[in-house]
């Protein structure tokens, strides 16, 4: 894609002009010709956006994110007379990589008990996420996988958990890179396929101990309709294993280059959007770029990532999140919102995610959103002295303290403004309160 793809009238006559960089599963750059251009421009603009679409990949839904937030947040700087820096010569980045062309997993609702319509949206959601998560097992494993789970609404639990077997020694063989944490075994993950075939657990039991499912993961267990499991459950939950690292590599092998170039060959002001798995996107190209010096700022939107992902010491483990770095290599206050109200990762995300209870005395045996949670979902965990938790700003009447040393403030969206949440759903991150958060980074003053 050469030459801006879509230009935005700014006051004076002039544009910020928005181009488009298409990345491949691994990374590769699809674009060669506009990121070029990109970088023949850099002399001739002060402040770079960079953003980064999360779970969506169906490209005019991207454009259209894009879009929204840009045509926003231009708005209000008019509507509020937000002055800008003197050398203000915007210059825009969309990332366009492949997540899925679908919400995210758990964001259109369970469905989980009836069976899918067949030629309905929710029939070709399991299809592609079960194209994505075959194309990640072997030619051994494929076809046992496939018989097991193709077409069915309910398998046994001996099904289940040969499936589970499959996926998780394909997808999550590993430890998670994001706190080190190891997988957990097929039996384990019984459980844990249990509460997301019941949709996913809410609030955190009083009980700290207690987080919904007790007792041998082999025994008692029930999913829809008290009579197996649902294989839609494993597919999303391996759907979110695999974008997960997918974003990650994104990041790193694709975006972290051009980040490296724009930091080290030109003098702008480097500014960092991120939305749901977009945010592990630039999360991993400012830490593989290397920096030699800082990007300006960085806005993480309902970031599917875990909480402790900026921890010096990830729950008294001694290991330090995976970004743990990050916020010394951004200049002003790193800006992460989370909300109450943003269903999938607070209610999904940390039973997908939870590790093995084996070898960690005391941690919860199900999906505990102290240890699991998302960034977007609970807010940060692990950076005291370091970080503070805000309210989100009504726009034109409060602003974000970014001097009094702190270099994280997660920004609460679940507080309500005019009598709506700020952020009342995970892709509802395009409106007034999140324009101005990326105001509050961007204003010279």
């Amino acid at each position: 894609m050469s030459g801006p793809f879509r230009q935005f009238p700014l006051d004076g006559g002039s544009t910020a002009d928005l181009y488009l960089l298409r990345y491949d599963e691994d990374g590769r750059l699809r674009s060669p010709v506009a990121e070029q251009e990109i970088k023949e421009r850099l002399a001739g603009v002060g402040d770079v956006f960079l953003f980064s679409h999360g779970w969506n990949n169906i490209f005019a839904q991207a454009l259209d994110r894009y879009r929204s937030f840009i045509g926003g947040f231009i708005a209000q700087r008019r509507q509020f007379a937000i002055p800008v820096p003197p050398d203000y010569r915007p210059l825009l980045i969309g990332v366009i990589w492949p997540s899925t062309s679908f919400v995210m997993p758990w964001e259109a609702g369970p469905g989980i008990a009836a069976d899918p319509e067949p030629d309905g949206a929710e029939a070709r959601q399991v299809e592609e996420m079960l194209d994505l998560v075959t194309r990640s097992l072997g030619p051994e494993s494929d076809p046992e996988f496939v018989e097991l789970v193709d077409g069915r609404a309910v398998i046994d639990a001996d099904a289940a958990l040969r499936a589970a077997e499959i996926v998780l020694g394909a997808l999550r063989a590993e430890p998670d890179p994001d706190d080190g944490s190891v997988p957990p075994t097929a039996k384990e993950f019984l459980t844990v396929w249990e509460a997301l075939d019941s949709g996913g657990g809410a609030t955190p039991p009083a009980d700290p101990n207690d987080f919904g499912v007790a007792g041998d993961a082999s025994s008692g267990l029930r999913a829809a309709g008290g009579g197996g499991f649902d294989p839609r459950s494993l597919l999303r939950a391996a759907t979110v294993w695999r974008m997960k690292a997918r974003a990650g590599e994104v990041g790193a092998r694709g975006v972290g280059p051009l980040v490296a170039h724009i930091l080290r060959e030109s003098g702008v002001r480097l500014h960092l959007v991120g939305h749901s798995f977009g945010a592990k996107v630039v999360l991993s190209a400012l830490a593989s770029a290397a920096p030699s010096r800082p990007a300006r700022s960085m806005l993480l939107l309902q970031a599917a990532i875990n909480r402790w992902c900026f921890a010096a010491d990830v729950a008294g483990t001694g290991r330090p999140g995976v970004h743990h770095s990050i916020p010394d290599l951004v200049e002003r206050p790193l800006l992460t919102t989370f909300s109450a109200f943003d269903e999938p990762l607070t209610k999904a995300f940390h039973l997908a995610m939870r590790a093995s209870r084996q070898g960690q005395p005391g941690f919860a045996a199900l999906g505990d959103p102290e240890l699991y949670g998302a960034l977007g979902g609970f807010g940060p965990a692990g950076v005291e002295g370091i970080s503070a938790v805000r309210p989100a700003a009504v726009p034109g009447q409060e602003r974000y303290d970014l001097d009094g040393g702190l270099r994280v403030i997660a920004v609460d969206g679940g507080v309500e403004i005019d009598g709506r949440p700020a952020i009342a759903g995970h892709g509802e991150v395009s409106n007034p309160t999140t324009w101005w958060a990326m105001h509050a980074l961007t204003r010279p003053d």
